[in-house]
């Protein structure tokens, strides 16, 4: 029987990063897709300011040095 529980690590729509430089800023993942060069991207939106949006390789995202997960 497949499972359909997302591993931790995965990323998905309403999870919460923040920079390690900038501790007091909060990023949610709004979007999720495949690249027209097929790597995965996250959209994600300053929670406090919502103007303010970037788009993030899913892969730094997860693993990488700049954002730390919110539990």
């Amino acid at each position: 029987m497949l499972s359909t529980r997302k591993r931790d690590s995965e990323i998905a729509v309403g999870q919460r990063y923040r920079k390690r430089d900038a501790p007091l800023i909060v990023w949610e993942v709004v979007s999720l897709f495949i690249g027209t060069d097929g790597m995965s991207y996250a959209g994600i939106v300053r929670v406090d300011d919502h103007t303010m949006r970037k788009t993030v390789a899913s892969a730094a995202l997860e693993r990488g040095p700049q954002y730390q997960r919110i539990r």
